[in-house]
């Protein structure tokens, strides 16, 4: 039963030590929002706690005061620090009983890998009376549903085995239960070449003036403008984002690359295939991240030819063949961005060359230019273009934001548009 009438709102609790202290990141949780906000629901608290039954206990009594269902994952296996189940058998007073056919799995699994089993790993078949079991997916972890003011998901930590019993039970349970409560529907629009305020700036007199809710987030590179809207159906909230979506696209123009979770690369890769276009790339400051972006998309073959990393001055005299008179600024000017992507557009024959050169930092490397700054050029059939600018950040955010940089202005040269940042 909702706790209000509305949008079904669901909790997340991730246990474990080494998440807090940092030793591993936590994969799990984005795998868990993208299905609950791909049924129309809303995660309305991510939580992490220790290996600590009180704490985890006291955690799960909290989330199900203001949350129509609770997802756990981690703290389900055999060792004194898996503590998950434990906790939920505190958090609704309900005893832990063997379950002789869960111990069965558990058994049949190391007697098939010719292994001993400890008796340590029968206390994985100790469940909360009248649990629900999910079957181990590919461990011997099993999961366990438990419905209390709210319903309550255990699902193991292992990524692997926590999206398989994600896929098979909890989305399938999720949608019966709350379904007709009503709907969220959330769409990212992407944009590249301003700051998260001046976005934010453009789409200013918009925010609050629809039932859209707006989120900003930075990214290496990109803004994400979030649109979030909820509504009795699907269909509904659906409606209010298109209308909305209409709106940002014309204040932000040419800002936007995506609408629908492409990334800058597949975005690019159809352009150049739907165009026929061929393209090379000469990187120095990017270390072939851009050619790596590139051939991160299926098919690139059909339009990247190759690219070379001319890190040295000397990589740039010999195998690109920059005449001194390019270089006479230094590595890191438009001049020499402009004659390293003629040459490797020469190079490959493509129709387009790109280059990118700069300063990453934390040192200038003997640049007369300061840390931070990046010119690309862009070589085409009616010349070459290029432009400069002072990216913020360190040297692994300069080198992330000029490569996507290099991939934008691809992309704003074949849509036609008059300026390449």
């Amino acid at each position: 039963m909702l706790k209000e009438r509305g949008v079904a709102r669901i909790a997340v609790l991730t246990v474990g030590d080494e998440i807090l202290s940092g030793d591993i990141t936590d994969s799990n949780f984005p795998a868990i929002a993208s299905a609950v906000t791909s049924l129309g629901f809303v995660v309305s608290e991510h939580r992490t706690v220790g290996d600590d039954t009180e704490r985890i206990a006291g955690a799960i009594r909290d989330l199900s005061r203001y949350s129509d269902a609770v997802i756990i994952t981690g703290g389900l296996g055999p060792t004194s620090d898996d503590v998950t189940r434990q906790s939920v058998s505190l958090a609704t007073g309900r005893e832990l009983e063997l379950r002789e056919d869960l111990a069965d799995i558990i058994r049949n699994y190391f007697e098939a890998l010719n292994r001993k089993m400890t008796e340590d790993n029968l206390q994985q078949a100790y469940l909360p009376v009248g649990a629900r079991p999910i079957p181990p997916a590919g461990g011997t972890a099993p999961g366990f549903a438990v419905e209390e003011e709210a319903m309550i998901f255990a699902l193991p930590g292992v990524p692997r085995e926590m999206v398989a019993m994600l896929k098979s039970t909890v989305v399938p349970d999720l949608e019966r239960a709350f379904k007709g409560g009503g709907a969220s529907v959330t769409r990212n629009i992407m944009t590249f070449g301003a700051g998260e305020s001046e976005v934010a700036s453009l789409l200013g007199d918009l925010i609050g003036e629809s039932p859209v809710g707006y989120a900003f987030l930075a990214l290496a590179g990109p803004i994400t403008v979030k649109l979030t809207a909820s509504a009795l159906t699907a269909e509904e909230a659906a409606r209010l984002i298109d209308e909305e979506q209409e709106k940002v696209k014309k204040r932000l123009g040419s800002l936007i690359y995506s609408t629908d979770g492409r990334t800058m690369e597949e975005v690019v890769g159809e352009l150049l295939r739907e165009s026929s276009m061929t393209i090379s790339i000469a990187e120095s400051c990017t270390g072939g991240l851009v050619c790596s972006h590139i051939t991160n998309v299926p098919g690139s073959s059909d339009y990247f030819l190759g690219g070379v990393v001319s890190y040295s001055m000397g990589s740039k005299i010999n195998i690109l063949g920059i005449p001194d008179e390019a270089l006479s600024e230094g590595a890191v000017s438009k001049l020499a961005a402009e004659a390293m992507a003629k040459a490797v557009r020469l190079l490959f024959r493509s129709d387009l060359g790109v280059a990118v050169t700069g300063v990453a930092g934390p040192g200038t490397g003997g640049e007369s230019k300061p840390v931070g700054t990046v010119c690309l050029g862009l070589a085409h059939n009616d010349g070459v273009e290029s432009f400069e600018v002072k990216l913020p950040g360190d040297r692994k955010l300069i080198r992330s934001i000029a490569s996507l940089g290099a991939l934008n202005a691809v992309r704003m040269h074949i849509q036609g548009h008059n300026r390449l940042v």
